[in-house]
Formats: C-alpha cells, structure tokens, sequence
C-alpha cells in the first residue's frame, strides 16, 4: 500500500506520532511519503531519508510577546481554512504521478483535498479530536471551554470527512456518540524499549522558542539542583548567558538517551511528550506556552492523573517523586493498533469504533 502522510510541522510531536506510525507502516512492506515542512521535516528527513519527505508549506503558531497569539494564529493561517483547493493543488499533482492508495493527516488541511481529488481513503490521526470527541476534566474553565470550542472546529475544517478518525492521546475518556477510535498514546518502538536510568548528573529541557522568558527561571533550578540542563527544541543562541544550560543538536537518538538517563524534565506539557514521560516514569516539571490553552488542559490532566509525577515549573518549585509500583503502560501503545486500523480499511474490512 502507498500511503501519503501529511503533518504539521511546528514542534516535534506530530513528527514524533508520524515516526512511530510511519515506521511500523514501513516495517510491514508499505510505502509512506510524509507532506510536512519545519522541525517535522527535518526529523523526518534525518530518520526516513529526502526521498521519502516531500517539503509541503503547512499552517505555523504565531507569537507576540513571547506568547502564543491566537488572533495572529487564525489570521496568518486563514488560507488553510478556507483556500484549502487551491493550497492543494501542487501536492494533488505531485500525488497523481505517486498514486497513493490513501492518504493520513496530522492535523493539518491539505490530505482531505488529496484524497477527493484521487478518490481514495482518508484517515485523521491526531490528538486534536479530543476538543470534540472527549468530555473536559471537571473544573476546566470557561475560557478554555470557549477555546475548545473553537480548536473544534479547526479539527474539522482540517479534515471535514474522514474514513477513520484515531485519537492517540492518554488520560481521557470517549463521548458515548463520539465515532472516533481512542488508541492511547502512540509511540516510538524505541519509547517503548527504554527504561529510566538516572545518572544524578543532568535534567533534559523539552521547550520551544516561545519559552524564552522562562529560561532564566530553569538556569536558576539548575544552579539550585547543581545538575546541567541538556536543552532540546530551541537554537543555540537562546542558551547563550546561561551557565548551567547546554543546548543539544535535534536529534533522535540523542534526545532519548538524555531523557532516559535525566533525573528529571522540564517541559511543555505536549501530548506526545507527556505520554513518552509517562511509560518512563519520569519527573516532570511542566510550563505550558502561554496562551496555548490545549497544553494548559494537558498540564491539569497530567497533574490529576499522576500528581507524584507531574507538577507545575517554577524556579523553587520541588522536584516530584514518582511512587513505585503504579502501572504506567496501561494506555501507552497505539502504534500498532492504528496500524491495524489502516491495514483494515485499505482491505475494505470494518473497523470497530
């Protein structure tokens, strides 16, 4: 099977969730070509290869003042809202000589076009689908409730019709009428085999450029903890004047090797990241990027859930002790469920809800 598989490509996530699905796709004798541009190519690219990456202008963030700007947001990507015909244009021509048997998104507009305009399968696999698919944990505000709403509404813009929606997102629970399928987190085959292994010498630093005003809050916790803080995400230059920060080159293999053998993270709450430490074990200070109302849902969600594990950064905050003994794998594989599912509906078989 040929599969056309498009992303976003702000912040490593998507790519994260694109890398564990894309690779068991490959493993079983299928052919992916990823449609993505920014941090998710160039992961892509180092772990697939040029030829399996086609650099395809998708929708970006948009900050202001060192915080994520939603009007900004929506403005700067209105023509994937609403030109989405013609933004797909050059990937539908690129994709009639390819020929793919089906096409997958990653929150993003342009495969629904792809898979109209060649009259084959379209699936949506994200963590988005849960603005519209889950019910909010109690006490989530009004304002988060309203910008739910509209996220909502985003996911279905994205992809109005779907053959298959998945939802790979831990900790919550399915509508009752939702026809989406929940598969927990998932992740990496290389996630899945690691341990956590602390050497008492390092913490990892898990952030984004929209994150620069609380660098010098985690230089601070470093110094206290007298520990290096190993910083992916960022460019180098914004670790410059801090003493106890490194950054560290994007890199794979490198990022979970410093997360395994950390003492602890700071991090945005991130889905996939939040999954990832979660069947590790390992603590986590979160600081959500202002105004990004999904990682502040997430943030209450991982606290909730796992308050031994998770809690909110500041520079005197107190690094949590995760308790022993709690099974953290209950809902942390969904690699190969959600490639079973899209085995399924490419043999025209039907697929439980």
């Amino acid at each position: 099977m040929r599969i056309c598989y498009g992303l976003v490509g702000m912040t490593r996530g998507h790519a994260a969730r694109a890398i564990a699905i894309g690779q068991e796709l490959i493993d079983r004798g299928h052919d992916v070509l990823f449609c993505t541009d920014g941090d998710a190519e160039e992961l892509l690219v180092a772990r697939f290869g040029e030829e399996r990456v086609l650099r395809t202008k998708m929708p970006r963030y948009y900050v202001k003042n060192g915080r994520l700007s939603l009007w900004r947001t929506v403005m700067g990507n209105r023509k994937f809202l609403f030109s989405r015909r013609k933004l797909a244009q050059p990937v539908i021509a690129h994709m009639k000589e390819w020929q793919p048997d089906m096409t997958v998104s990653d929150y993003e507009p342009l495969m629904w076009q792809v898979s109209k305009a060649l009259g084959v399968p379209h699936v949506a696999v994200n963590s988005q689908e849960f603005f519209l698919s889950s019910p909010l944990p109690k006490g989530t505000s009004l304002a988060h409730r309203i910008q739910v709403k509209g996220g909502g509404w985003i996911v279905r813009r994205f992809s109005p019709t779907a053959d298959f929606r998945i939802v790979g997102k831990i900790l919550v629970k399915k509508r009752p009428k939702s026809k989406a399928t929940f598969v927990g987190a998932i992740l990496r085959k290389e996630v899945e085999s690691l341990t956590w292994e602390p050497q008492g010498e390092h913490f990892v630093v898990y952030s984004c450029p929209m994150l620069q005003a609380s660098l010098a809050g985690i230089n601070q916790l470093a110094e206290r903890e007298q520990k290096r803080g190993k910083v992916f995400g960022i460019p180098p230059s914004m670790v410059d004047g801090y003493a106890w920060l490194d950054h560290q080159p994007t890199s794979e293999s490198g990022f979970l090797e410093a997360v395994s053998t950390a003492d602890f993270a700071v991090a945005t709450p991130g889905n996939q990241f939040m999954a990832e430490t979660m069947q590790l074990g390992i603590p986590v200070l979160m600081t959500p990027t202002p105004k990004q109302f999904e990682q502040e849902i997430n943030a209450e969600i991982q606290m909730t859930a796992r308050p031994d594990q998770y809690a909110m950064f500041h520079p005197d905050a107190t690094i949590p002790v995760p308790s022993q003994g709690i099974d953290r794998t209950a809902d942390t594989s969904g690699r190969i469920r959600t490639v079973e599912l899209i085995e399924a509906l490419h043999e025209g078989q039907s697929t439980p809800a």
